[in-house]
């Protein structure tokens, strides 16, 4: 079983800034969106613990990502003199007013093919920084008796040049403790242990972290989205690019929901090249379904459009930046039917922000 099996494994088990002079055009952009009528039920089930598979997890507890509580929203612009011109023409900023996902998607993917990247030369690395809420839990007998908690956690990694040079990942709790809800008081409820792998720093040439880890990983795979082989053998056209999101998907029966999903996973990854990141929008666009969920999705203290699916468990978000088309992270949304009974419909389950960036230096991180 490789990376793609573990991850389409674990979904469904019951059946990864604009520049600060955007800013004035990005609040008018997200205020016209809000004009665009919600989906009518929000859900979508997702459960994904990539990083801990590879390492190993203890069978009785899940790991999921879960969101932050919600931070205030960016500072609004100050009101513009009538005299002084916008920094942004208004031409820059279309009427959005009755946009659909596609067109959200398609205007992302414009943005994204002009967008100027930052090379990784020899001796650098491709930094890619996750910020996410962890649900810890524990589950016993049916499925109906348990508790779940709320782990803070980041995750950096650096990325070289050469992928046969040594990567490095850091893996830190920041608070624990939180308690979402189970079929007990939290009192008769433990709090999970940290576990070695919740945290700590791990080097290893092609990110080969875990060595005991079977299968073992390889060098070069292009199956594997941590590998950046795998981008290097990925097709450009839109087209090509969703029939191969299908044929990677047949396993699970390649449906919309589970093509969404895996799409999503790659793009957390990090490390998608713009011009193909692009392309990769685009192919989403193709998949039936996706509809605007949130015209101002927080995340972060980042705000952007969620895009997402219906499911009777819970609803997984794609958030991009309206202005830029760049990739600010996912969110998950318990739907009226969620999985575990002491889960309430509508709680937020998951969440993670993702910035990229260029790093000099293997640890160093660099300023956002």
């Amino acid at each position: 079983m490789n990376e793609l099996d573990e991850t389409l494994g674990l979904l469904h088990r019951d059946a990864r800034t604009a520049p600060a002079d955007l800013t004035a055009a990005r609040a008018k952009l997200l205020a016209e969106l809000d004009a665009v009528p919600p989906a009518t039920t929000r859900r979508r089930r997702f459960v994904l613990p990539v990083a801990a598979a590879a390492a190993g997890v203890v069978a009785v507890t899940t790991v999921v990502v879960l969101q932050r509580p919600s931070d205030p929203g960016p500072a609004a612009a100050p009101p513009v003199p009538a005299a002084t011109p916008s920094p942004v023409p208004t031409t820059a900023v279309p009427d959005v007013r009755l946009m659909s996902a596609v067109q959200v998607l398609t205007r992302a993917a414009d943005l994204t093919v002009g967008a100027a990247e930052q090379p990784v030369g020899p001796g650098r690395f491709r930094y890619v920084g996750e910020h996410t809420w962890v649900q810890r839990g524990v589950h016993t007998g049916d499925g109906t008796t348990g508790y779940t908690y709320l782990w803070e956690q980041q995750v950096d990694r650096w990325i070289p040049a050469d992928e046969h040079d040594v990567w490095q990942e850091t893996r830190k709790i920041l608070h624990t403790g939180e308690f979402l809800g189970g079929s007990v008081p939290q009192a008769q409820a433990p709090e999970p242990p940290v576990d070695d792998t919740d945290q700590g720093q791990w080097q290893g040439r092609c990110g080969d972290f875990f060595p005991q880890a079977q299968p073992p990983k390889k060098c070069g795979d292009a199956t594997d989205f941590d590998s950046p082989a795998f981008y290097a053998a990925l097709p450009h056209d839109p087209a090509a690019l969703y029939a191969k999101l299908k044929n990677l998907t047949k396993g699970r029966g390649s449906t919309p929901s589970v093509m969404f999903h895996f799409g999503i996973e790659v793009l957390r990854a990090g490390q998608m090249p713009a011009q193909l990141r692009a392309q990769w929008y685009r192919a989403l666009a193709k998949i039936p379904g996706i509809t605007v969920l949130a015209a101002q999705a927080n995340l972060d203290g980042r705000t952007g459009v969620a895009l997402g699916l219906d499911d009777s468990h819970e609803i997984r978000q794609l958030i991009i930046d309206p202005v830029t088309g760049a990739f600010l992270g996912e969110r998950t949304i318990a739907g009226p039917q969620p999985d575990e009974p002491w889960i309430k419909p509508g709680t937020e389950l998951g969440a993670s922000a993702i910035t990229t960036a260029v790093a000099d230096r293997l640890g160093e991180v660099p300023p956002k």
